[in-house]
This record gives C-alpha cells, structure tokens and sequence, in this order.
C-alpha cells in the first residue's frame, strides 16, 4: 500500500483591528510631551507584541488604534498590553496622571475590518462610555 503525503503550505493574512480607548473618568490629560510619549510606548510594544502599526491617533480624552495582527494573537491580549505597558511607564514619569486613580479606564472598543475610520470609531466610543458622573458622593433622592 502507498503512502502519499500532502504538504499544504498556508499563510494566514493578517487581520487588521481598530481600537479604541481613554483615560480613566475620560479626562484629557493625553496632550503635549505626555501624547509624545505615548505614541512612542505604543509604537515600541506593538514591536514586542509583533504586531504591525498602521494608524495611531491621540486626541487629549482618547486613543485611536489600527493595528495588522496574525489570527493567533487576541483583540484583548493587543489591548491588554499596550494599555499595561503605557500605564505604568507614563504614571511614573509624569506625576500629574498619578491625581486619577488609574491612567485608563476597563472599557476599550474593537473593530476588525479596513473601511472604518477613525472618527467612527470615537463617536461609538464615546456613546458606549456614556457621559462623566459628577465629582464625589452620589446625592440621595428621598422626597
């Protein structure tokens, strides 16, 4: 009886993965050598986690991502650490961002596919966060 062998040689594309996210109680502290800095973490994680970086924007309440990953890799392992590498490096050397009680909030939002656009992306952001609780203790409503 012959034996036959069958090589398929396969390459996955890569899937391409939109995110987006902001900082704790969404203030906009991500301006000026804080947003420098951390487009220069983002850039140098996304190399460690080998993934490719297509678009990356900073508005001072929120952080625009596009990046080109292998199917391997999860959406949240992505986010997880870009938000973990980024958080501990700018709390340290900016003393500022220590005032919130983290750098960035639970809630992050993902897209895969090409025809989404930035600006989408933030407006479906901003709905899903929903708007900012007033300071301090909630007030009691008793008649």
């Amino acid at each position: 009886m012959d034996v036959v062998h069958i090589h398929i040689n396969y390459q996955p594309k890569p899937l391409i993965y939109h995110f987006a996210w902001g900082p704790m109680r969404l203030k906009p502290v991500l301006v000026g050598c804080i947003a420098e800095r951390l487009a220069h973490l983002l850039i140098e994680k996304a190399e460690a986690l080998d993934v490719g970086l297509r678009s990356l924007g900073i508005q001072p309440a929120f952080v625009y991502l596009m990046v080109e990953a292998p199917p391997t890799v999860s959406p949240h392992s992505i986010i997880c650490g870009l938000k973990s590498h980024s958080s501990s490096v700018l709390r340290r050397e900016f003393k500022e961002l220590t005032t919130i009680p983290t750098l960035w909030t639970r809630e992050y939002l993902v897209a895969a596919g090409e025809g989404i656009s930035a600006e989408d992306l933030f407006s479906a952001f901003q709905s899903q966060v929903g708007p900012r609780r007033s300071p301090g203790r909630p007030r009691c409503t008793r008649p």
